[in-house]
């Protein structure tokens, strides 16, 4: 697994969104490359670290608008949680079209779980608090971002952290 930071040199990939965010949040991390992959279960596996560590994004919608729950890799999105949080009963999963126009700059399926990055409301699953890192998809399907799970919890102070997730059948 390689890992790489902003100083080396490497061709980075993460989206601009996610990259200038992070600065702005003085938050270190560091890019870990693996074999290209289309989920986040998939690049846990490509990159060599367990699916609990990783956080994937889901983004949703209603006539209100988008909210991104944030849940590991390694869990199922609990809806019904999603609805008492919210109170949003419409909430419907949007089309990968629809999320290369929110985010641009992100390849199709590697939606970086920043939500409040792109102006987006977000819900954080409970369980990605604890971590001691954090890893989740740059904005491509070949790189992951890798960070302190506590900088990563900071990056959520001002989102709603709760159960959102469920163990996979």
């Amino acid at each position: 697994m390689k890992r790489y930071t902003e100083e080396e040199g490497h061709k980075m990939t993460i989206a601009a969104t996610v990259s200038q965010y992070l600065r702005d949040q003085s938050v270190d991390y560091q890019l870990v490359q693996h074999p290209h992959s289309h989920t986040s279960r998939e690049s846990a596996h490509a990159a060599h670290v367990r699916e609990d560590q990783v956080a994937k994004a889901i983004l949703m919608k209603d006539e209100q608008g988008y909210v991104m729950a944030v849940i590991p890799a390694s869990s199922s999105l609990d809806m019904r949680a999603v609805h008492d949080e919210t109170g949003r009963n419409q909430l419907e999963m949007v089309s990968e079209e629809e999320l290369g126009r929110v985010c641009p700059d992100c390849e199709l399926g590697a939606l970086p779980p920043l939500g409040q990055a792109y102006g987006i409301t977000t819900l954080l699953d409970s369980s990605l608090t604890h971590r001691d890192t954090i890893y989740f998809e740059a904005g491509d399907h070949e790189e992951l971002v890798e960070m302190e799970g506590s900088r990563f919890a900071r990056l959520f102070a001002g989102s709603h952290s709760c159960d959102l997730s469920k163990d996979w059948p």
